[in-house]
């Protein structure tokens, strides 16, 4: 199955476990298939009128190995009722709590579960995933092509692919939206997330996005906060450190789906991959160990960037680069490799028939065999 199963399979046995993750990115799947491989249990729908009844009325099958609760945080109070549930279960009973919308987040405000759940974060496919059973190079082509989410990348009709994407966006922006946040006027919304395909990889400026959607920046920043919620875009920030004259506060946005961004240059879309594959990895090693890992960039007042910094407990572990074809070490990335002290520090190209080298204590290898290698491996820091 997934990534994720002996891991949540874990879990449940001792906490009641939330799995968050985009709209089609597998949820649903992967608890169907627990309930069939591993328990005995029920799944319950949130969104689904019947199963919302059952769900206020605790109308459940007390003697279930498993229950699951998709779409529960779309319920008012959803925290407290979780906690009411798992405090007087049966003791027998796992509970596994799915959602489309960042439940990390959602959990943050209050405090009414610490120590009763474990949370895990389920992300699209990656280059790391194989399905498929291609070579790296058709691997990585197909990611760039069709996103990682399964529907488009395992279907052979590029018009399906591209209807499924048109009814995600639609499912989310319309939808989701209404469910959970307060935004009355979904056609600018819908402009400024349009908006953003021409700002993947860059950083983002919310005054301009409020200009050119003829809203407050406040609400341009609101509302990009919304979509990242809800998975559609994730921001990475700067990192400063001991960086005295790094830039600060200024982000760089990237789409969790790297098909959104067929219209857009390769060089922007390479680099969109790569991030979505590093988060995934970051995440997975955050909720599998607890170490506290964050991706970042570096950009001074002199212009010398690197496009992705890895810290690990907020301590800077690795430097990534990422050009679209082999190069010689980039000066930025060697300034700040010195500048640092890492001693991980890799330029990454698409071109996967050139072997790894060593230049200058910059390990230059190609994006497809960095990335060929289980998600658990911490060979990137350590």
């Amino acid at each position: 199955m997934r990534y994720l199963d002996q891991h949540v399979t874990k879990d449940l046995l001792q906490h009641m476990v939330l799995l968050s993750g985009p709209r089609q990115c597998g949820k649903t799947t992967f608890s169907k298939w627990l309930l069939k491989s591993l328990f005995k249990g029920e799944y319950l729908n949130w969104d689904q009128l019947k199963d919302r009844k059952r769900i206020i009325q605790q109308d459940w099958n007390e003697n279930a190995d498993l229950l699951v609760l998709d779409e529960i945080h779309k319920k008012k109070g959803w925290k407290n009722f979780l906690k009411g549930i798992y405090d007087t279960r049966p003791a027998q009973m796992r509970i596994l709590v799915t959602g489309s919308a960042r439940l990390e987040l959602f959990q943050k405000s209050g405090d009414s579960m610490f120590g009763r759940f474990r949370s895990w974060r389920l992300h699209p496919f990656c280059l790391a995933e194989d399905p498929l059973h291609l070579s790296l190079e058709a691997r990585f082509k197909r990611y760039l092509e069709r996103g990682g989410f399964p529907f488009p990348y395992l279907t052979e009709s590029t018009d399906e692919a591209q209807r499924w994407r048109k009814q995600r966006w639609d499912l989310l922006l319309r939808e989701d939206l209404r469910d959970l946040e307060s935004v009355r006027n979904i056609q600018a919304l819908e402009l400024l997330a349009e908006l953003l395909k021409d700002k993947a990889s860059g950083m983002i400026s919310y005054s301009n996005l409020a200009e050119d959607v003829e809203i407050a920046p406040k609400t341009a920043k609101l509302w990009v906060s919304i979509l990242e919620k809800f998975y559609l875009v994730f921001l990475i920030p700067p990192y400063s450190g001991s960086i005295k004259r790094s830039l600060s506060k200024v982000q760089k946005l990237y789409f969790t789906d790297p098909g959104d961004l067929l219209e857009q240059s390769e060089g922007v879309r390479i680099e969109n991959a790569v991030a979505c594959n590093l988060l995934k990895r970051l995440h997975f090693i955050e909720d599998a160990y607890g170490d506290r890992m964050e991706l970042c960039y570096l950009r001074d007042k002199e212009g010398r960037e690197v496009d992705f910094v890895v810290t690990k407990n907020r301590r800077p572990v690795a430097l990534i680069e990422v050009k679209k074809s082999y190069q010689d070490p980039d000066s930025s990335l060697l300034y700040y490799q010195s500048r640092l002290g890492i001693k991980n520090a890799f330029q990454i190209h698409t071109e996967s028939n050139r072997p790894a080298v060593v230049k200058k204590g910059i390990r230059i290898v190609s994006i497809q065999s960095f990335f060929d290698q289980p998600l658990d491996s911490r060979l990137f820091w350590e």
